[in-house]
């Protein structure tokens, strides 16, 4: 329902990425409503602008509808788990993971987290609310670490199947026990990511069931 919905900007935002409009040519008025949550005409045009930036892209006659659709369901998966998290008062996430975020985003440009922020600045982006984006869904992940890590399960055999097929194509001698464990530890935690990532789609998609999405 909601990707059908998304059609109803088209019109709109074609016209949008003819002319280099300022921000305060916009009328900012709601034009989704996720449960409680609106998302503005500004809300939309940033967040296409963010992606076109972080991918690398310049928004063309043959991205532009693909970039806007990419951003109407960010913002609305965005609006989604920060309704959840928020509910649920969950504020701790790994700020490792947070700065390998910053990091991935700014190799992807070719610069340091210094020049991300000067490119983003440049493109009247702020990094603040990159950062605030990226701590919804390290929030998010913890969140559903916390309900469903009594849920997850590992299969054994399957582990040391995957384990003897690592040793084999890296030539790894069986007596090197160190890096044996290491493998197989990686193993384990790609198993355990897999599993979460399962419970994780499933949360999300009971909740946008619940969640009642507007288009205006």
């Amino acid at each position: 329902m909601i990707k059908k919905n998304i059609v109803y900007f088209a019109t709109f935002f074609f016209l949008i990425f003819k002319v280099n409009y300022a921000y305060s040519e916009f009328n900012n008025s709601i034009i989704i409503s996720v449960g409680k949550y609106p998302i503005t005409q500004i809300d939309l045009f940033k967040e296409i602008k963010l992606i076109a930036v972080l991918s690398g892209s310049e928004i063309n006659d043959t991205n532009r509808l693909q970039i806007r659709d990419l951003a109407v369901n960010s913002l609305i998966k965005k609006t989604i788990k920060t309704a959840e998290v928020e509910k649920r008062q969950i504020s701790k996430y790994s700020k490792k993971d947070l700065e390998n975020l910053i990091s991935q985003s700014a190799n992807n440009l070719g610069v340091d987290k210094d020049g991300l922020k000067d490119i983003l600045e440049s493109n009247s982006l702020s990094y603040k609310k990159l950062i605030e984006k990226f701590q919804i869904d390290l929030k998010w992940n913890s969140m559903i670490f916390e309900i469903y890590k009594n849920k997850i399960s590992i299969n054994t055999v399957e582990v040391e199947n995957r384990l003897k097929l690592e040793l084999k194509k890296l030539e790894i001698d069986e007596n090197n026990e160190e890096k044996i464990e290491e493998i197989k530890k990686n193993i384990v935690n790609q198993e355990k990511n897999k599993k979460l990532r399962m419970f994780s789609n499933s949360h999300y998609s009971n909740l946008e069931r619940l969640i009642q999405v507007k288009f205006l």
